[in-house]
């Protein structure tokens, strides 16, 4: 069995996980009224990373954009986006605090970051490596908001 998939495959995989994040985190804007602004914001950014991945299938199929297909497996991605439906489920029985759901957000980007999620793809094109660099530092972005969150909530 191909680990890799096809390249439809990979983006769809990419993008399905990113949506999965912003479910993870509205579950958790519901959850915790008082953070919901915090958690709102990050899941519609998650959807627009999701849509990003997206948009590059276009570019793939002008040439301009490449899947360095050694780098990547379908699998481990969707094993990761089958622990945020987990964790979805877990952020909707009684009993997560919002320390906990911080401390999973953690997890997930500093994840997503570590595994250099998105340097799957090799940009041709200048608009294609800002599109990928504005991913990766949204993400990191992101682990910057959780951990100062995390931190207020320490206190």
């Amino acid at each position: 069995m191909d680990l890799r998939g096809n390249i439809s495959e990979v983006i769809e995989a990419m993008a399905k996980n990113e949506e999965a994040v912003s479910r993870l985190y509205q579950a958790y804007a519901d959850k915790f009224p008082a953070q919901k602004a915090f958690w709102s914001s990050l899941a519609a950014d998650e959807i627009s990373h999701a849509g990003w991945i997206r948009g590059l299938l276009a570019k793939m199929r002008e040439g301009s954009l490449s899947i360095n297909r050694d780098r990547f497996k379908i699998q481990p991605v969707r094993g990761f986006t089958a622990y945020l439906e987990r964790e979805t489920t877990t952020a909707r029985e009684p009993g997560m605090s919002p320390i906990n759901a911080l401390s999973v957000a953690l997890y997930i980007e500093e994840s997503i970051i570590e595994q250099r999620f998105f340097e799957v793809f090799v940009a041709d094109a200048e608009e294609l490596k800002r599109v990928l660099a504005d991913l990766a530092n949204s993400t990191k972005a992101h682990l910057e908001k959780v951990r100062e969150e995390w931190g207020k909530q320490r206190l």
